[in-house]
């Protein structure tokens, strides 16, 4: 059996342990807002390459070559967004 004092120095390790990694989500939550933010740019920030991309037709093999990888791209970066936007907004309280 362990003693107060034994038991003391262990609840006091274990709200250190809880603090340090609460920390850990606390950065993990404010990188995620700033992933989602910068994510989110990116139909702004590209939006010229966004429409000539999507105005490529397929007979072409670059152009379809090109409207194939967006598509990829584009099914990448809405799980991203879906998961930095769910890290972004989770509740750490």
């Amino acid at each position: 059996m362990a003693t107060t004092s034994e038991i003391d120095v262990g609840m006091d390790a274990i709200a250190q342990r809880i603090y340090d990694q609460r920390q850990v989500m606390l950065k993990v939550k404010q990188n995620a807002t700033g992933a989602s933010t910068a994510l989110a740019a990116i139909p702004t920030d590209f939006a010229a390459v966004l429409t000539a991309v999507n105005a490529f037709g397929t007979s072409d093999p670059y152009e379809a070559a090109t409207k194939a990888k967006l598509a990829k791209l584009t099914a990448e970066f809405n799980a991203l967004k879906t998961v930095t936007d769910a890290v972004a907004g989770a509740n750490l309280g």
